[in-house]
């Protein structure tokens, strides 16, 4: 029979399968449909080839274009294969079941049983696709972070592992980036695994992670974060493996490691290239053009540059008071150290040099990250997401040294177990006010930013049903269109067939995707596209379609009463300049106007007061009635 404490122990331990692992899985994958897509990167560089693999269309970037070959496709392929299992099992469930799904993945109903009953030969579910593949991608990524969590709390702390666990769960930052389909997010995962493989001294593993990491995922940068993992385990296999001063032992211990790590890499580099090759029909190495497109000639800062207090804004947003205790966690360590050294009455007894060094080698990865990306001109904030792990746990550690002095005077001569548990309580306590703080930022980005989401579902469910048939009867190609807000698109998850994006003419000058061809990124695309790619971000009049073509349209409409004196929406002077048709409103969602709103109500979600401080925008949908005259 086992103890009520040993009982207890394991439930709250970050087990798979453990009661915590399970209920912080659940709420993950409940909540990955909540958060809105915040980068157009992720939908045209991502899910848009992913939907041509699955469907045979969508849209291209420059960066798939046989010329450029920039991204792999071998990220792509895994998260295909899982769609095509996906599908799989939608197709055997009964009908009842499925009319539910949308509504457990999205937290609230949607749609009727009518409204969704879309015909089975027409087209498949592929929002509810969609958000299943998002779920699973939150998933894996409760995954990895609770199999960090359980690293923690073995080989270093128990107490740490839960405030790292309560930093992590309810940060906003994590909030959207868990669920990204985004190399960045990829890398973060991959660095979980990573680190809680090394903190169990399976470095073999967290080597191998960190080349899946470089290797398979398209973002070659990243490699910098796995340089820490690299030098320690070689460290390790001299000094360990060379305990009798045998210098051939540590000589074949060293090249052990290093002959086990060349033959991963080029095991992992095989496969990506054999994929890669299959899809650009030539031999190409993607990790490498990329690499080169962004190191020679500063190609990223075409797409916008920002001051270093973007980064600053960003972290404050999604972590606040956390992200400072992060980045000041190594210089706390180590001036803890010092002062130890020199006054060893404020040492501790839950202090070890073995666990102050697993702490400083999961720290150095984020110092060497910001000292790389920070200073570059061309800044997105998922350059960010693969410290969002350290940040958590760099918080922790710099919150265990700032708690450390209030027990040793107030329980100077308890035991270690009432101040271990004095410690916790007070560490959660001071967390608190975080955690309210980043579920309320969290539930106002959903709040406010999820109208194209809902849009667009709202136009698949509703609205493509009436007039989808006929439509696939004539095999006329008609547009959903856009101008100024092409890059709110969620994806062609959201389209139907023969139902494709067209984009109109608008104020943005930089170069727009275009639709695959039958061919995707191999060289015979470039005789049948209509359009041309540049790597110079120079907008091509190719992408356009005739306004006429547009069945439908998507804009964003300021309110009556709204403080923004722009022009008219673009889409809304179209419009006006129609003669073949009438325009009418079909749904309408409310979008944040952040020129009008209090700065409060933009950074949180505060449930009172809300009258004359918050003011939204009209994200909506149009479709054309044709004059009979």
């Amino acid at each position: 029979m086992v103890s009520p404490p040993l009982a207890a122990a394991k439930v709250f331990t970050y087990q798979f399968g453990s009661f915590v692992s399970i209920i912080y899985m659940a709420i993950r994958v409940s909540t990955a449909n909540l958060s809105p897509i915040t980068d157009c990167d992720e939908v045209f560089n991502y899910w848009e080839p992913l939907h041509f693999i699955l469907y045979g269309s969508g849209m291209q970037t420059w960066e798939y274009a046989p010329q450029y070959a920039l991204r792999t496709y071998a990220y792509l392929l895994p998260m295909a294969g899982l769609a095509k299992c996906l599908q799989f099992i939608l197709n055997i469930l009964p009908t009842s079941l499925l009319r539910q799904l949308p509504n457990l993945l999205l937290l609230h109903s949607t749609t009727t049983q009518e409204e969704m009953s879309l015909p089975n030969d027409v087209m498949d579910d592929k929002p509810l696709l969609f958000a299943l593949l998002r779920s699973c991608l939150a998933l894996i990524s409760c995954y990895s972070e609770l199999s960090f969590l359980n690293s923690i709390h073995d080989t270093i702390s128990p107490t740490l592992a839960h405030w790292t666990a309560l930093c992590s769960f309810t940060a906003a930052g994590n909030f959207h980036a868990g669920q990204a389909y985004l190399p960045s997010s990829s890398v973060m995962i991959l660095w979980r695994l990573s680190a809680a493989n090394q903190l169990r001294g399976f470095d073999g593993y967290a080597i191998f992670w960190g080349l899946v990491s470089v290797l398979a995922v398209g973002w070659p940068f990243c490699a910098v974060l796995f340089v820490s993992t690299g030098l320690w385990s070689l460290w390790k296999a001299c000094c360990l493996g060379g305990k009798n001063n045998n210098s051939m032992m540590r000589f074949r211990s060293m090249a052990h490691v290093l002959i086990r790590t060349a033959l991963h890499a080029l095991i992992i580099q095989a496969l990506v290239m054999m994929i890669d090759y299959y899809y650009y029909g030539r031999i190409v190495s993607p990790i490498w053009n990329i690499f080169v497109y962004n190191a020679t000639a500063g190609g990223d800062e075409l797409y916008g540059v920002e001051p270093l207090s973007y980064y600053v804004k960003n972290l404050l947003l999604n972590f606040n008071f956390v992200a400072l205790l992060g980045i000041i966690s190594l210089p706390v360590v180590l001036g803890r150290k010092l002062l130890v050294r020199s006054f060893p009455q404020f040492g501790g007894d839950h202090y070890s040099g073995a666990s102050d060094g697993l702490k400083i080698l999961m720290l150095i990865p984020m110092y060497i990250w910001m000292a790389i990306v920070f200073p570059r001109p061309h800044k997105e904030e998922r350059f960010l997401f693969p410290i969002y792990p350290i940040l958590c746990f760099g918080a922790s550690i710099a919150l265990e040294e700032i708690v450390m002095f209030p027990v040793q005077l107030l329980l100077p001569k308890s035991s270690s177990q009432s101040a271990n548990k004095f410690r916790l309580r007070l560490g959660i306590l001071l967390l608190s006010p975080f955690a309210v703080v980043s579920i309320s930022r969290a539930f106002a980005m959903h709040h406010n930013y999820s109208a194209p989401l809902d849009l667009y579902r709202h136009f698949y469910y509703h609205h493509v049903s009436i007039d989808m048939t006929t439509t696939r009867q004539n095999n006329e190609v008609t547009y959903i269109c856009t101008a100024g807000e092409w890059y709110r698109f969620p994806s062609s998850f959201f389209l139907p067939p023969n139902m494709p994006l067209g984009f109109l003419k608008s104020s943005f000058a930089g170069q727009l995707p275009q639709p695959f061809t039958e061919f995707g990124s191999k060289k015979e695309s470039l005789k049948i596209q209509k359009g041309a790619f540049n790597d110079v971000n120079k907008e091509e009049i190719d992408r356009y379609v005739d306004f006429r073509q547009c069945s439908y349209l998507v804009e964003l409409v300021p309110s009556q009463d709204s403080s923004d004196k722009e022009e008219s929406p673009e889409c809304l002077q179209y419009m006006k300049s129609d003669p073949r048709g009438v325009w009418s409103q079909v749904a309408s969602y409310k979008y944040l106007d952040a020129t009008s709103t209090e700065a409060v109500h933009r950074v949180v979600y505060v449930p009172f007061r809300r009258d004359g401080k918050v003011r939204y925008k009209g994200y909506k949908l149009f479709s054309r009635n044709e004059n009979e005259n």
